[in-house]
């Protein structure tokens, strides 16, 4: 009987009767652990606040690209050039400051604002050569022009602006 057995539990045993394991089903993507969905959401939020941020930013700077863009234009020297070089300037610190601010500047307090609020340095001689033109109808010549341009387009760089705070 002993030998019986045990060819019957050698015949269960064999490797002919074994089957296939069944798998199971791959896991898949969807639906979400609730974990991935506060991950997600997250990750959303997040984004929309940069989106955001960056659209103030650039809202807020809007004014400085106008100004730029002017400026492009105002190439040539002559009178009306030069005066509407200094407008754009005093406009664009307007725009960025306030008009209760900046409408009662002139001569030495708009220059030493200039410099206090921006990168820009503007040397005494441009003050004297913009001086006799606004008030002695003196031309300013090629490189008083080109500094002006220069001072102008750095300063709208460069300022600060009471929205930079």
């Amino acid at each position: 009987m002993s030998e019986e057995m045990n060819a019957t539990i050698i015949a269960q045993a064999s490797l002919d009767n074994l089957h296939d394991i069944i798998v199971p089903e791959p896991i898949g993507l969807f639906p979400l652990a609730p974990g991935w969905w506060v991950l997600l959401f997250l990750l959303l939020t997040l984004l929309f606040h940069f989106a955001w941020q960056y659209y103030l930013v650039y809202k807020k700077t809007q004014y400085k690209r106008e100004a730029l863009e002017e400026l492009s234009v105002l190439k040539t020297k002559d009178k009306t050039q030069t005066l509407a070089l200094l407008e754009l300037a005093k406009r664009t610190a307007i725009a960025a400051y306030s008009r209760e601010r900046i409408a009662t500047l002139n001569d030495d307090a708009w220059w030493d604002f200039m410099q206090e609020e921006s990168k820009v340095h503007v040397d005494l001689s441009l003050r004297k050569a913009l001086s006799s033109f606004l008030y002695h109808e003196k031309v300013l010549n090629e490189s008083e022009y080109l500094s002006l341009m220069a001072v102008v387009e750095k300063w709208i760089q460069t300022h600060k602006g009471r929205l930079d705070d």
